[in-house]
């Protein structure tokens, strides 16, 4: 009762899901399969999205295209996937058998152009599938049967590694759902996983399918095709094909004729039908079946999702982990291009960088998590004291430790600085229990000292704060709820207001905050780490919303994109160059272009005014 109400149940689905009588699924298993190019034997196969277009490996590893054989290209290939890109050309990657090179083929109007070459690795590539992200970059998953994948960007010039994905052994094949971004790799014995493909993204596994008596398969996973809303799945030593919808199997498995070898799996959808087939190893004649399916209308999230990209990018902290997390900018009085960046490092101290990114000073004082700037003087939240850790910047950018200021904090996190008057700096600092500290700093003696100005706190842990000496207001961070405004002086009530709360566009974890103070305009730039973006507001009531942006990789200028920023910063000063209108830097949590620890990346304030919109601001 239970097998053939799971048999109804993928009639129904598949049949009836577009309103289609007529096909009951013991056709579907017994006789709706018919061979494919019964003329020809072939291996590997994928097909244009939309399209019957298609182009095949022999068995020879001869390159096919919508049946014509390329006899410009070499035989001995194997492993085929593509894409179509933007100017309509496809590309194909295949591993050539004899040197393990991975081809990269552009194919225009069904004629084989000029390709690029991956390097050979060190192990056999036992299979590969493309990945072309949102943005239309191209990237190139090569599997690795020991246990491990490594992703390639691809791009006009020479290909790059963008970073080595940890897999189970035995790793059979991968297919990759561009939509959402979903990489789907086949574990021989055990089943399917899914990983994010983005390698912005955390390398988590999660489980879609396993052998039983854990899961709905019988034997184990081969091939993949990726299908409207779900995934095709090949149990080749069961001789059995199994669907998914959105993650979850659809009704019972599907027997497939029997073939001695069956391997590799292709999918076509178009006009509401699933087309399937199933080629063999061993060079019988492949498989394959159509059948009814419905798509959902896709839905796009994030549309008003601005892209910029930043222009550079500073050398890598030393340590991999957790590391980088707060900048902050010090302007040259005279010459800006020499101004500085500071950055810290939460494992170890404080880094100092030119604009070009290049590491000009690295003082290891501690664990500093939060660092702020004004005038000649910075000051950073020291982890291992629960300390202010003070700094004096000389007229060159030249950075020296002029020592540490206790605090009563628990755990401090979080700092910002106030310039209160022309001789009085205020630092705010805050802890992971949601309290904070305002400190009027004392600067003038042989050793920093502090006297407690006020205390204020919010329900839970906050992080970034920014405080803007034009409007005498302050801006902290609560990093799950919202961010909060309140007077700076510290004289005032610690009364908060509600700037902007999470929610759809600001995605917690709220992190870091700065003022792009410009004459005519003033924006609070806050990082929604949760969804790697970046909120605008206006910096003065009723704080209205600008837009936000997420920074991508630019892959002519060799920058890798933007994620999980913790620290921010910006300046509307005229730096020079790309700079002119102003410089936002950014933590990037995961550094992949080359793959290195963490790093800082710089972009022009002008591609954020220009991609939200905004007013710019009159320059003499």
């Amino acid at each position: 009762m239970k097998l053939m109400g799971m048999k109804r149940r993928l009639a129904i689905l598949l049949c009836g899901g577009l309103g289609l009588a007529g096909c009951a699924m013991d056709s579907v298993a017994e006789s709706a399969w018919r061979s494919w190019e019964p003329e020809r034997r072939f291996l590997d196969l994928w097909y244009a999205p939309g399209t019957t277009q298609w182009a095949a490996l022999d068995q020879r590893g001869g390159l096919w295209i919508n049946g014509e054989r390329q006899s410009t290209v070499s035989q001995g290939y194997q492993h085929l996937d593509g894409r179509v890109v933007a100017s309509g050309d496809w590309r194909l990657a295949l591993v050539e058998q004899s040197s393990n090179e991975v081809r990269v083929l552009t194919i225009r109007d069904g004629q084989v152009m000029a390709g690029s070459t991956i390097p050979a690795p060190d192990y056999e590539v036992a299979g590969l599938c493309l990945y072309q992200d949102r943005d239309g970059l191209l990237s190139v998953f090569l599997l690795d049967e020991r246990g491990g994948a490594d992703q390639w960007l691809i791009g006009e010039g020479a290909a790059s590694s963008l970073r080595h994905l940890v897999l189970p052994p035995e790793v059979q094949a991968c297919r990759v759902n561009d939509d959402d971004g979903d990489l789907y790799v086949s574990e021989e014995r055990v089943g399917v996983w899914r990983y994010a493909a983005d390698a912005e993204r955390d390398a988590e596994r999660r489980v879609v399918d396993m052998v039983a008596p854990r899961g709905g398969l019988q034997q184990g996973a081969a091939g993949l095709a990726v299908i409207p809303d779900g995934l095709a799945v090949l149990d080749k030593d069961a001789g059995t094909l199994h669907l998914y919808r959105d993650g979850e199997p659809v009704g019972a498995a599907v027997t497939v004729p029997a073939q001695k070898e069956p391997e590799k799996l292709a999918a076509l959808w178009r006009d509401g039908e699933l087309t399937l087939v199933v080629l063999d190893d061993e060079g019988s004649a492949a498989q394959t079946m159509t059948l009814p399916w419905r798509a959902a209308n896709p839905t796009f999230g994030d549309t008003d999702m601005a892209v910029v990209h930043a222009v550079a990018q500073t050398d890598p902290v030393a340590r991999f982990g957790d590391a980088a997390d707060d900048p902050a900018i010090w302007l040259h009085p005279e010459k800006p291009e020499r101004g500085r960046v500071l950055g810290t490092d939460k494992k170890a101290g404080l880094y100092v960088y030119d604009l070009l990114g290049r590491t000009r000073q690295f003082l290891p004082v501690g664990r500093l998590n939060n660092v702020d700037v004004r005038g000649d003087w910075a000051v950073a939240s020291n982890r291992d004291h629960d300390s202010l850790q003070v700094f004096r910047i000389d007229t060159e950018g030249n950075v020296s430790n002029a020592g540490e200021i206790e605090t009563t904090l628990k755990d401090i996190y979080g700092l910002c600085l106030y310039q209160a008057g022309a001789d009085e700096l205020h630092a705010i600092a805050n802890g992971k229990n949601g309290e904070f500290e305002q400190y009027r700093l004392n600067l003038t003696g042989e050793a920093p000292s502090a006297t407690l100005a006020r205390r204020f706190r919010v329900d839970s842990q906050p992080e970034g704060c920014v405080a803007d000496e034009v409007t005498g207001q302050l801006f902290v961070g609560e990093e799950d709820q919202a961010v909060w405004t309140l007077p700076a002086d510290p004289e005032s009530p610690g009364t908060l207001a509600k700037v902007m709360a999470v929610g759809e566009k600001l995605v917690a974890d709220i992190e870091g905050l700065a003022i792009y103070a410009g004459e005519r305009h003033r924006y609070l730039v806050i990082s929604s780490q949760g969804n790697d973006s970046y909120v605008v507001l206006d910096a003065l009531p009723p704080y209205t919303y600008r837009g936000r942006f997420r920074i991508a990789l630019d892959s002519r200028r060799g920058v890798d994109g933007v994620s999980e920023t913790d620290g921010l910063e910006v300046t509307s000063a005229n730096l020079g160059g790309a700079y002119g209108e102003g410089l936002l830097v950014v933590q990037d949590g995961r550094n992949r272009l080359p793959q290195a620890p963490q790093n800082f990346k710089y972009v022009p304030w002008s591609a954020v005014r220009e991609a939200l919109n905004l007013t710019r601001e009159a320059r003499p």
